[in-house]
């Protein structure tokens, strides 16, 4: 049997060759028809295929879009990254600008006055609601003593009633322990301005003499008769003048121009020849 199979081991391998290079050749070949088993062949063979396809465009599909979302992703953490270092320069810039237009106006202020002046930065205030005051961030080491007057380009803040060696506290006009020596600037009459109004952001002008005239849009400023505040001062406003009992006197509601509730930064007026930069 081995040896009858093995005389005929040749020629099965020339026919073998010679069926493999005519099917290759016939296959190969452009042809209009084919075959029917061919053709059932290949029917039988397209639900696969399809599905095959199908298989293969949603697995390329899916990793191309987890290659872009992670390329998002990352492209999308750079540019929030981005976002908010643009948005802390902006703030930046804009404390920056604002410091810059305060202390251009405070050097205007301190060039028109013959005290020397101190700037100062506020860094605190009272948390009491009974004593409206602020902290300073300078003290007696750079000058500051109590009783010292403290006040902006826009007018007058207050004054010095404590200090240490690099903190002062400040004593805001509007507060109710707070008395200033004032004038109204149209005519020159005296007042004194008084804090702890209800509201807690007016004064009160009460006239001096009985022959005091004020009315409403009239500004008050400093008298310069105290020893604490400089002469013409800016105080406020007149915004209300309200006759007291028999219209034998009155009470001048002065809306101050200073706003307490948005100050950064502040002068302390120094005796002269005392100023630091």
């Amino acid at each position: 049997m081995l040896e009858h199979i093995l005389r005929w081991k040749v020629p099965l391998i020339i026919l073998l060759v010679v069926i493999m290079v005519g099917t290759i050749h016939y296959t190969s070949s452009s042809r209009l028809t084919i075959g029917l088993l061919e053709g059932i062949g290949r029917d039988i063979l397209v639900p696969f295929q399809w599905a095959f396809t199908r298989v293969q465009r949603f697995i390329l599909q899916t990793v191309e879009n987890i290659h872009t979302l992670s390329t998002l992703k990352e492209r999308n953490a750079e540019l929030e990254k981005q976002v908010k270092e643009l948005r802390a320069e902006v703030l930046e810039l804009r404390n920056y600008r604002r410091e810059n237009e305060w202390l251009r106006e405070a050097l205007d202020f301190k060039n028109e006055r013959e005290h020397d002046l101190l700037v100062a930065e506020v860094i605190g205030r009272s948390p009491s609601n009974w004593e409206s005051t602020i902290i300073l961030n300078k003290g007696f080491a750079h000058g500051v003593q109590q009783g010292m007057a403290v006040v902006t380009s826009e007018g007058v803040v207050g004054s010095v009633i404590s200090c240490s060696r690099y903190s002062s506290t400040v004593l805001l006009i509007v507060d109710a322990q707070s008395a200033t020596g004032g004038l109204v600037q149209a005519t020159g009459d005296l007042v004194l301005v008084e804090g702890g109004q209800a509201d807690r952001e007016t004064l009160a002008a009460r006239p001096l003499s009985r022959d005091t005239v004020v009315e409403v849009g009239d500004v008050i400023v400093t008298s310069g008769v105290s020893t604490v505040y400089p002469k013409n001062i800016p105080i406020g406003e007149v915004i209300a003048v309200e006759p007291r009992q028999y219209n034998l006197s009155f009470t001048a509601v002065v809306r101050p121009f200073v706003d307490f509730n948005r100050l950064e930064y502040v002068l302390i007026v120094l005796p002269q020849g005392n100023g630091e930069n």
